[in-house]
């Protein structure tokens, strides 16, 4: 079957979130969709939400090749069937109706659709402070003195098209460190990039896969942004 889009959920003891999750993706998407979750170990208690409350042959378990957030997103990129493919976070209740519109984008002919917290519409409230401070510096600079097509440069909920997953192997091993990797190669590559208003949802379950020690491994990538934009 073919599918117009497929959905990324990697999952770590999410089981007070995946229940509504799927239900309201369910309910908001009309168009035909896969959801890849991708799971660390068998006994993780989300799987076990899944078996008993979703008979659906849309939704896919997906053993993590590798370890972490990181690998999950490698093992749901290496099974892609579709030629959009979005990162969804397993525990974001506020955003569902933003997937429709971000598929929008894609058929536009938006190679990556990003989800901003820091556009018209967007919010970035309640995050640790440390955090808050030093996503909002790399996006002002990144959006004042480059020319990348969006605000919230770190951010991971994004659309990508296949052809960028097929051209742009992951090189980053930690946390959600690929997304700002795939971005600034689009961006130096010339792929349209656009963005989308999002409302940053307070987790109220589960575990936070964002861990400080991942930061300075987004530097790499936020100098690529600024030197390549030096080359343009």
């Amino acid at each position: 079957m073919k599918f117009d889009l497929d959905i990324l959920v990697p999952v770590f003891r999410e089981e007070g979130n995946i229940s509504k999750t799927l239900e309201e993706i369910s309910k908001v998407l009309k168009i035909n969709y896969r959801i890849l979750i991708i799971y660390d170990y068998d006994e993780d208690p989300t799987l076990e939400v899944i078996t008993k409350n979703f008979k659906n042959d849309r939704i896919i378990c997906l053993k993590n090749k590798y370890k972490g957030f990181n690998g999950a997103v490698k093992t749901g990129f290496e099974n892609i069937q579709s030629q959009g493919i979005l990162l969804y976070p397993a525990d974001d209740h506020e955003n569902f109706d933003l997937i429709s519109k971000m598929f929008d984008k894609h058929n536009e002919g938006y190679d990556i659709v990003c989800a901003s917290r820091f556009i018209e519409g967007g919010s970035y409230e309640g995050a640790p402070l440390i955090k808050r401070l030093i996503v909002k510096f790399v996006s002002f600079t990144l959006s004042n003195f480059t020319t990348l097509q969006t605000k919230d440069a770190t951010n991971g909920f994004r659309l990508f098209s296949k052809s960028i997953i097929e051209k742009f192997p992951i090189e980053s091993k930690k946390g959600f460190t690929f997304s700002i990797e795939l971005l600034a190669k689009a961006h130096r590559h010339n792929y349209k990039i656009t963005e989308l208003p999002e409302k940053w949802p307070v987790r109220k379950s589960g575990i936070s896969k964002f861990n400080y020690y991942t930061i300075p491994f987004y530097f790499k990538w936020y100098l690529y942004i600024l030197i390549s934009n030096l080359k343009k």
